[in-house]
């Protein structure tokens, strides 16, 4: 009886001990949207969300300024008159630039010069998710990918306010969960 009990209860406590690894390599609770104790390490189920702080590590930007020649955006002819790209990253410029985004669609962006305080800014904007695409009440819109700890999000934005000229914006982040 003693060993039948014992063979009883052996399966079970090996599962235990599967589900318990299973949490450490998979999703954690704190940040995934669709939670799973037994996803593992790989699976790519895990949905995490983008709600939280982050503060951006590194920025590639192209900046595009020119005019249509014929047409209009997205689909006119135009002539490029200035290309500017580069990568800035915050900290090594001694400043700091966040992004906290909010359940409610409130995106807080917070830029902090640390050599000029009083160029530090705070904007408030709106932003709605659809599936991997975001978009943000400035005008941005883009996609995104997030992790539990990472946040990439490749914005493009538009200015056709003096409309033959244009101005467009490419920004992609790389950010930290703070």
């Amino acid at each position: 009886k003693k060993l039948l009990f014992i063979l009883l209860f052996l399966p079970l406590l090996f599962a235990t001990c599967k589900k318990e690894e299973d949490n450490i390599l998979g999703c954690t609770n704190l940040v995934a949207t669709n939670y799973n104790p037994n996803a593992t390490e790989n699976d790519a189920s895990c949905t995490y969300s983008i709600i939280g702080k982050w503060n951006v590590v590194s920025m590639v930007y192209d900046v595009t300024e020119g005019f249509y020649t014929s047409g209009s955006y997205p689909n006119g002819d135009y002539t490029a008159t200035n290309i500017t790209s580069g990568v800035a990253n915050y900290e090594l410029l001694f400043s700091k630039l966040t992004h906290e985004f909010s359940d409610n669609g409130l995106m807080t962006q917070i830029f902090i010069d640390l050599t000029s305080p009083e160029d530090s800014d705070t904007t408030y904007l709106s932003f709605s998710i659809i599936e991997d695409s975001i978009f943000v009440s400035s005008g941005q819109k883009g996609i995104i990918s997030v992790t539990e700890n990472t946040l990439l999000m490749d914005l493009f934005h538009i200015t056709l306010d003096y409309y033959p000229n244009f101005e467009s914006f490419q920004f992609n982040h790389t950010s930290e969960r703070e």
